[in-house]
């Protein structure tokens, strides 16, 4: 049996200030008192991810500087920052690589909110450790594109896909010099292409089509799948017999001898299973089967190659290809951990050092420094270092059917509490809607309220993600209809169960979460007690006339798909339009800057709630799609908390 050790004292980079230089102290963990301070929760994390450099010399952090992320080297022999930079207001940074012993590459795109999914199309950028010959790589302009592979055989490069405009999006290879951006084209893809796979040695192999017509209904196009076969050069086509429009299909990655590809898909099944694919014999195999949920991610090794994949139908679980070293590896690491969800982030080039990455329910992650040979782990950092695990509060997964019968997944987050009586609940939507989904983990927010004293359900109700297209696709239309009764549904079955005491439950909510918040109280004007709506969209007709959705063609068409355009039924399914019928407390809560719901949804509820004489609060400031800003986030939960505690205690 494998035994694994860990050793929590290593050291700490702890920033006096984000807006300058980090300091490192040494420091072993220390019990922290159970006081709720609104820091201790929303202060920015300054360990979002920590990568090793390939011979071990460094440590690469993205942290959170507020409106913006900031990428800090730690030379790990002096355990001092050696560079420090970031790259503008609103740029959020993501995929980090290290792609020679001195050189990394990362992307970086403009997010304005928390809740912005959906970015400012990204930049690519290089830099080495000391922060010299820093230098934007590839602009997103007439042409956008994706990382395909680090190309480990050749340093000096990395492969992508670049999207032409005028070519439909088509991607075409091109190879990036990450010292001086110089690119050049590689014709090597097949026709009518619209995304490309390379397998480990960073050899082009897989391509996907998708066509979409306008006759045909959103999501219902047609699909090709091409390949080059193992051991051969030219492209062929496979057409899957039982894939038919409206089947996803996802790459995954490749076996260690890039003999085999995992797919994801939802062909043969109502969630999205893992398929083996052949690329010698063109035989497909199902490698999971009668899954609860949609394959969530893929688990990699030391190598960064495929392991196993993740499933999350409540909590989380793992399949793994096989019983190689690397999977007991981690197994092994898991157990030690207590079953948390452990995964690699980097590894040296020799596999003797690799940084981990332990998160859970409670913990809402950290970083350790892992030997392979000696099987220590070395505590490097927390996330959020003030917050005790032992003192945060448990995410029970429920479940339960609607009235209709349709099952209902979804998490209650109970308050560490003496007494046995039900805690003011408060029902949390998630937003989205559509694709979006809560998950089983540490959820900030959550804990807060509940180190305030609160209970917390969250509901994956119709239309959510990760439960199958059936399920995501019986959501379409259900605006304030059948999703917002699966709310209700959840909360009159947290009543019943004993979780909540009728008359002390607030609903509370961002983005379409804001929206179903003012939907609860309008449709169950005597089920809650009060309303939280943050950034919420609060006008269906608005939906098309402002913000980004509709910018875009696509954009309309999936307006038309999930809302519809019947005016009446819209009206009917706005607050703004039925504000009248609210006869609880409201608390507004919007930023200035939001381009994906405008101050014009804000603006509109609050002249209907001044015409019916509504009670109600506001907050706004200069933020976008939810508050990132540090003194935002201060001063936004205490204000939430108080005005929970008004109407529920």
């Amino acid at each position: 049996m494998t035994i694994i050790r860990v050793i929590t004292m290593v050291f700490i980079v702890g920033f006096l200030s984000l807006a300058f230089m980090p300091t490192v102290v040494h420091a072993e963990q220390q019990d922290r008192p159970n006081a709720v301070n609104v820091k201790d929760f929303f202060s920015n994390t300054v360990y979002n991810e920590l990568k090793i450099s390939p011979t071990g010399e460094y440590y690469l952090i993205n942290s959170d500087a507020g409106d913006r992320d900031r990428l800090v080297v730690i030379d790990r022999a002096t355990n001092k920052p050696i560079s420090s930079f970031e790259v503008g207001e609103n740029k959020r940074i993501s995929e980090v690589y290290w792609v020679t012993d001195e050189r990394f590459i990362f992307q970086a795109r403009t997010r304005v909110g928390l809740y912005d999914d959906r970015e400012g199309f990204p930049n690519l950028y290089a830099a080495n450790a000391d922060g010299r010959l820093r230098k934007e790589i590839f602009t997103w302009d007439v042409a956008g594109f994706e990382l395909l592979s680090l190309l480990p055989n050749d340093p000096d490069h990395i492969l992508i896909a670049r999207y032409f405009w005028r070519d439909k999006g088509q991607p075409k290879s091109h190879i990036i010099n990450i010292h001086t951006g110089k690119i050049r084209y590689i014709a090597d893809q097949p026709d009518n292409s619209q995304q490309l796979f390379a397998d480990n040695e960073g050899n082009l192999r897989l391509g996907y089509a998708y066509e979409e017509s306008s006759d045909d209904e959103f999501g219902q196009g047609s699909s090709n799948l091409y390949f080059k076969p193992y051991g051969g050069d030219s492209w062929e086509r496979l057409t899957i017999d039982s894939f038919v429009p409206g089947d996803t299909l996802r790459f995954a990655g490749f076996s260690d001898d890039n003999r085999y590809t995992y797919i994801f898909s939802d062909m043969d099944s109502n969630v999205q299973e893992v398929y083996k694919f052949d690329t010698k014999t063109r035989a497909i195999e199902q490698l999971t089967h009668d899954s609860n949920s949609d394959v969530n991610s893929v688990v990699k090794g030391l190598d960064g190659n495929v392991v196993g994949f993740e499933f999350v139908p409540d909590t989380f679980t793992r399949e793994y290809i096989e019983s190689s070293k690397a999977t007991k590896l981690l197994q092994s690491i898991s157990k030690a951990f207590g079953g948390q969800r452990v995964t690699i982030t980097s590894a040296t080039k020799d596999q003797k050092q690799a940084v981990i990455y332990t998160r859970s329910d409670v913990n809402p992650g950290e970083f350790y420094l892992f030997d392979t040979e000696t099987l220590e782990a070395k505590f490097i950092a927390a996330r959020l270092e003030n917050l005790k695990s032992s003192q945060m509060a448990n995410m029970q997964p429920i479940r339960f059917n609607a009235r209709d019968g349709v099952e209902l997944n979804g998490y209650l987050t109970m308050p560490k509490k003496k007494s046995d009586a039900p805690a003011p609940l408060i029902v949390k939507v998630h937003g989205g809607p559509h694709g979006v989904r809560d998950y089983w983990g540490f959820n900030t927010e959550n804990q807060y309220f509940a180190a305030n004293g609160f209970a917390v359900l969250q509901i994956n109700f119709r239309g959510s993600g990760g439960y199958g297209k059936e399920f995501l696709e019986s959501g379409y239309g259900e605006w304030g209809r059948k999703m917002q009764d699966d709310v209700t549904d959840a909360t009159h079955w947290a009543i019943e169960n004993g979780y909540a005491d009728e008359g002390k439950i607030c609903i509370y909510g961002a983005s379409y979460g804001g929206y179903s918040s003012l939907m609860g109280v309008i449709r169950e004007p005597d089920l809650y007690q009060c309303a939280v709506g943050y950034v919420g969209v609060y006008s269906l007709p608005l939906m098309y006339e402002d913000g980004d959705i509709p910018e875009s063609d696509s954009g309309v068409k999936y307006l038309r798909e999930v809302i519809g355009e019947n005016e009446s039924e819209l009206r009917a399914n706005s607050p703004v339009y039925q504000a009248d019928n609210i006869k609880v407390p409201v608390f507004l809560v919007h930023g200035s800057e939001d381009v994906r719901v405008p101050m014009s949804h804000f603006e509109q509820l609050t002249q209907a709630f001044d015409k019916h004489g509504i009670n109600y609060k506001t907050l706004v400031r200069e933020e976008g799609h939810g508050f990132q800003k540090e003194e935002n986030k201060f001063e936004l939960y205490p204000r939430l908390v108080q005005f929970f505690n008004k109407h529920l205690n």
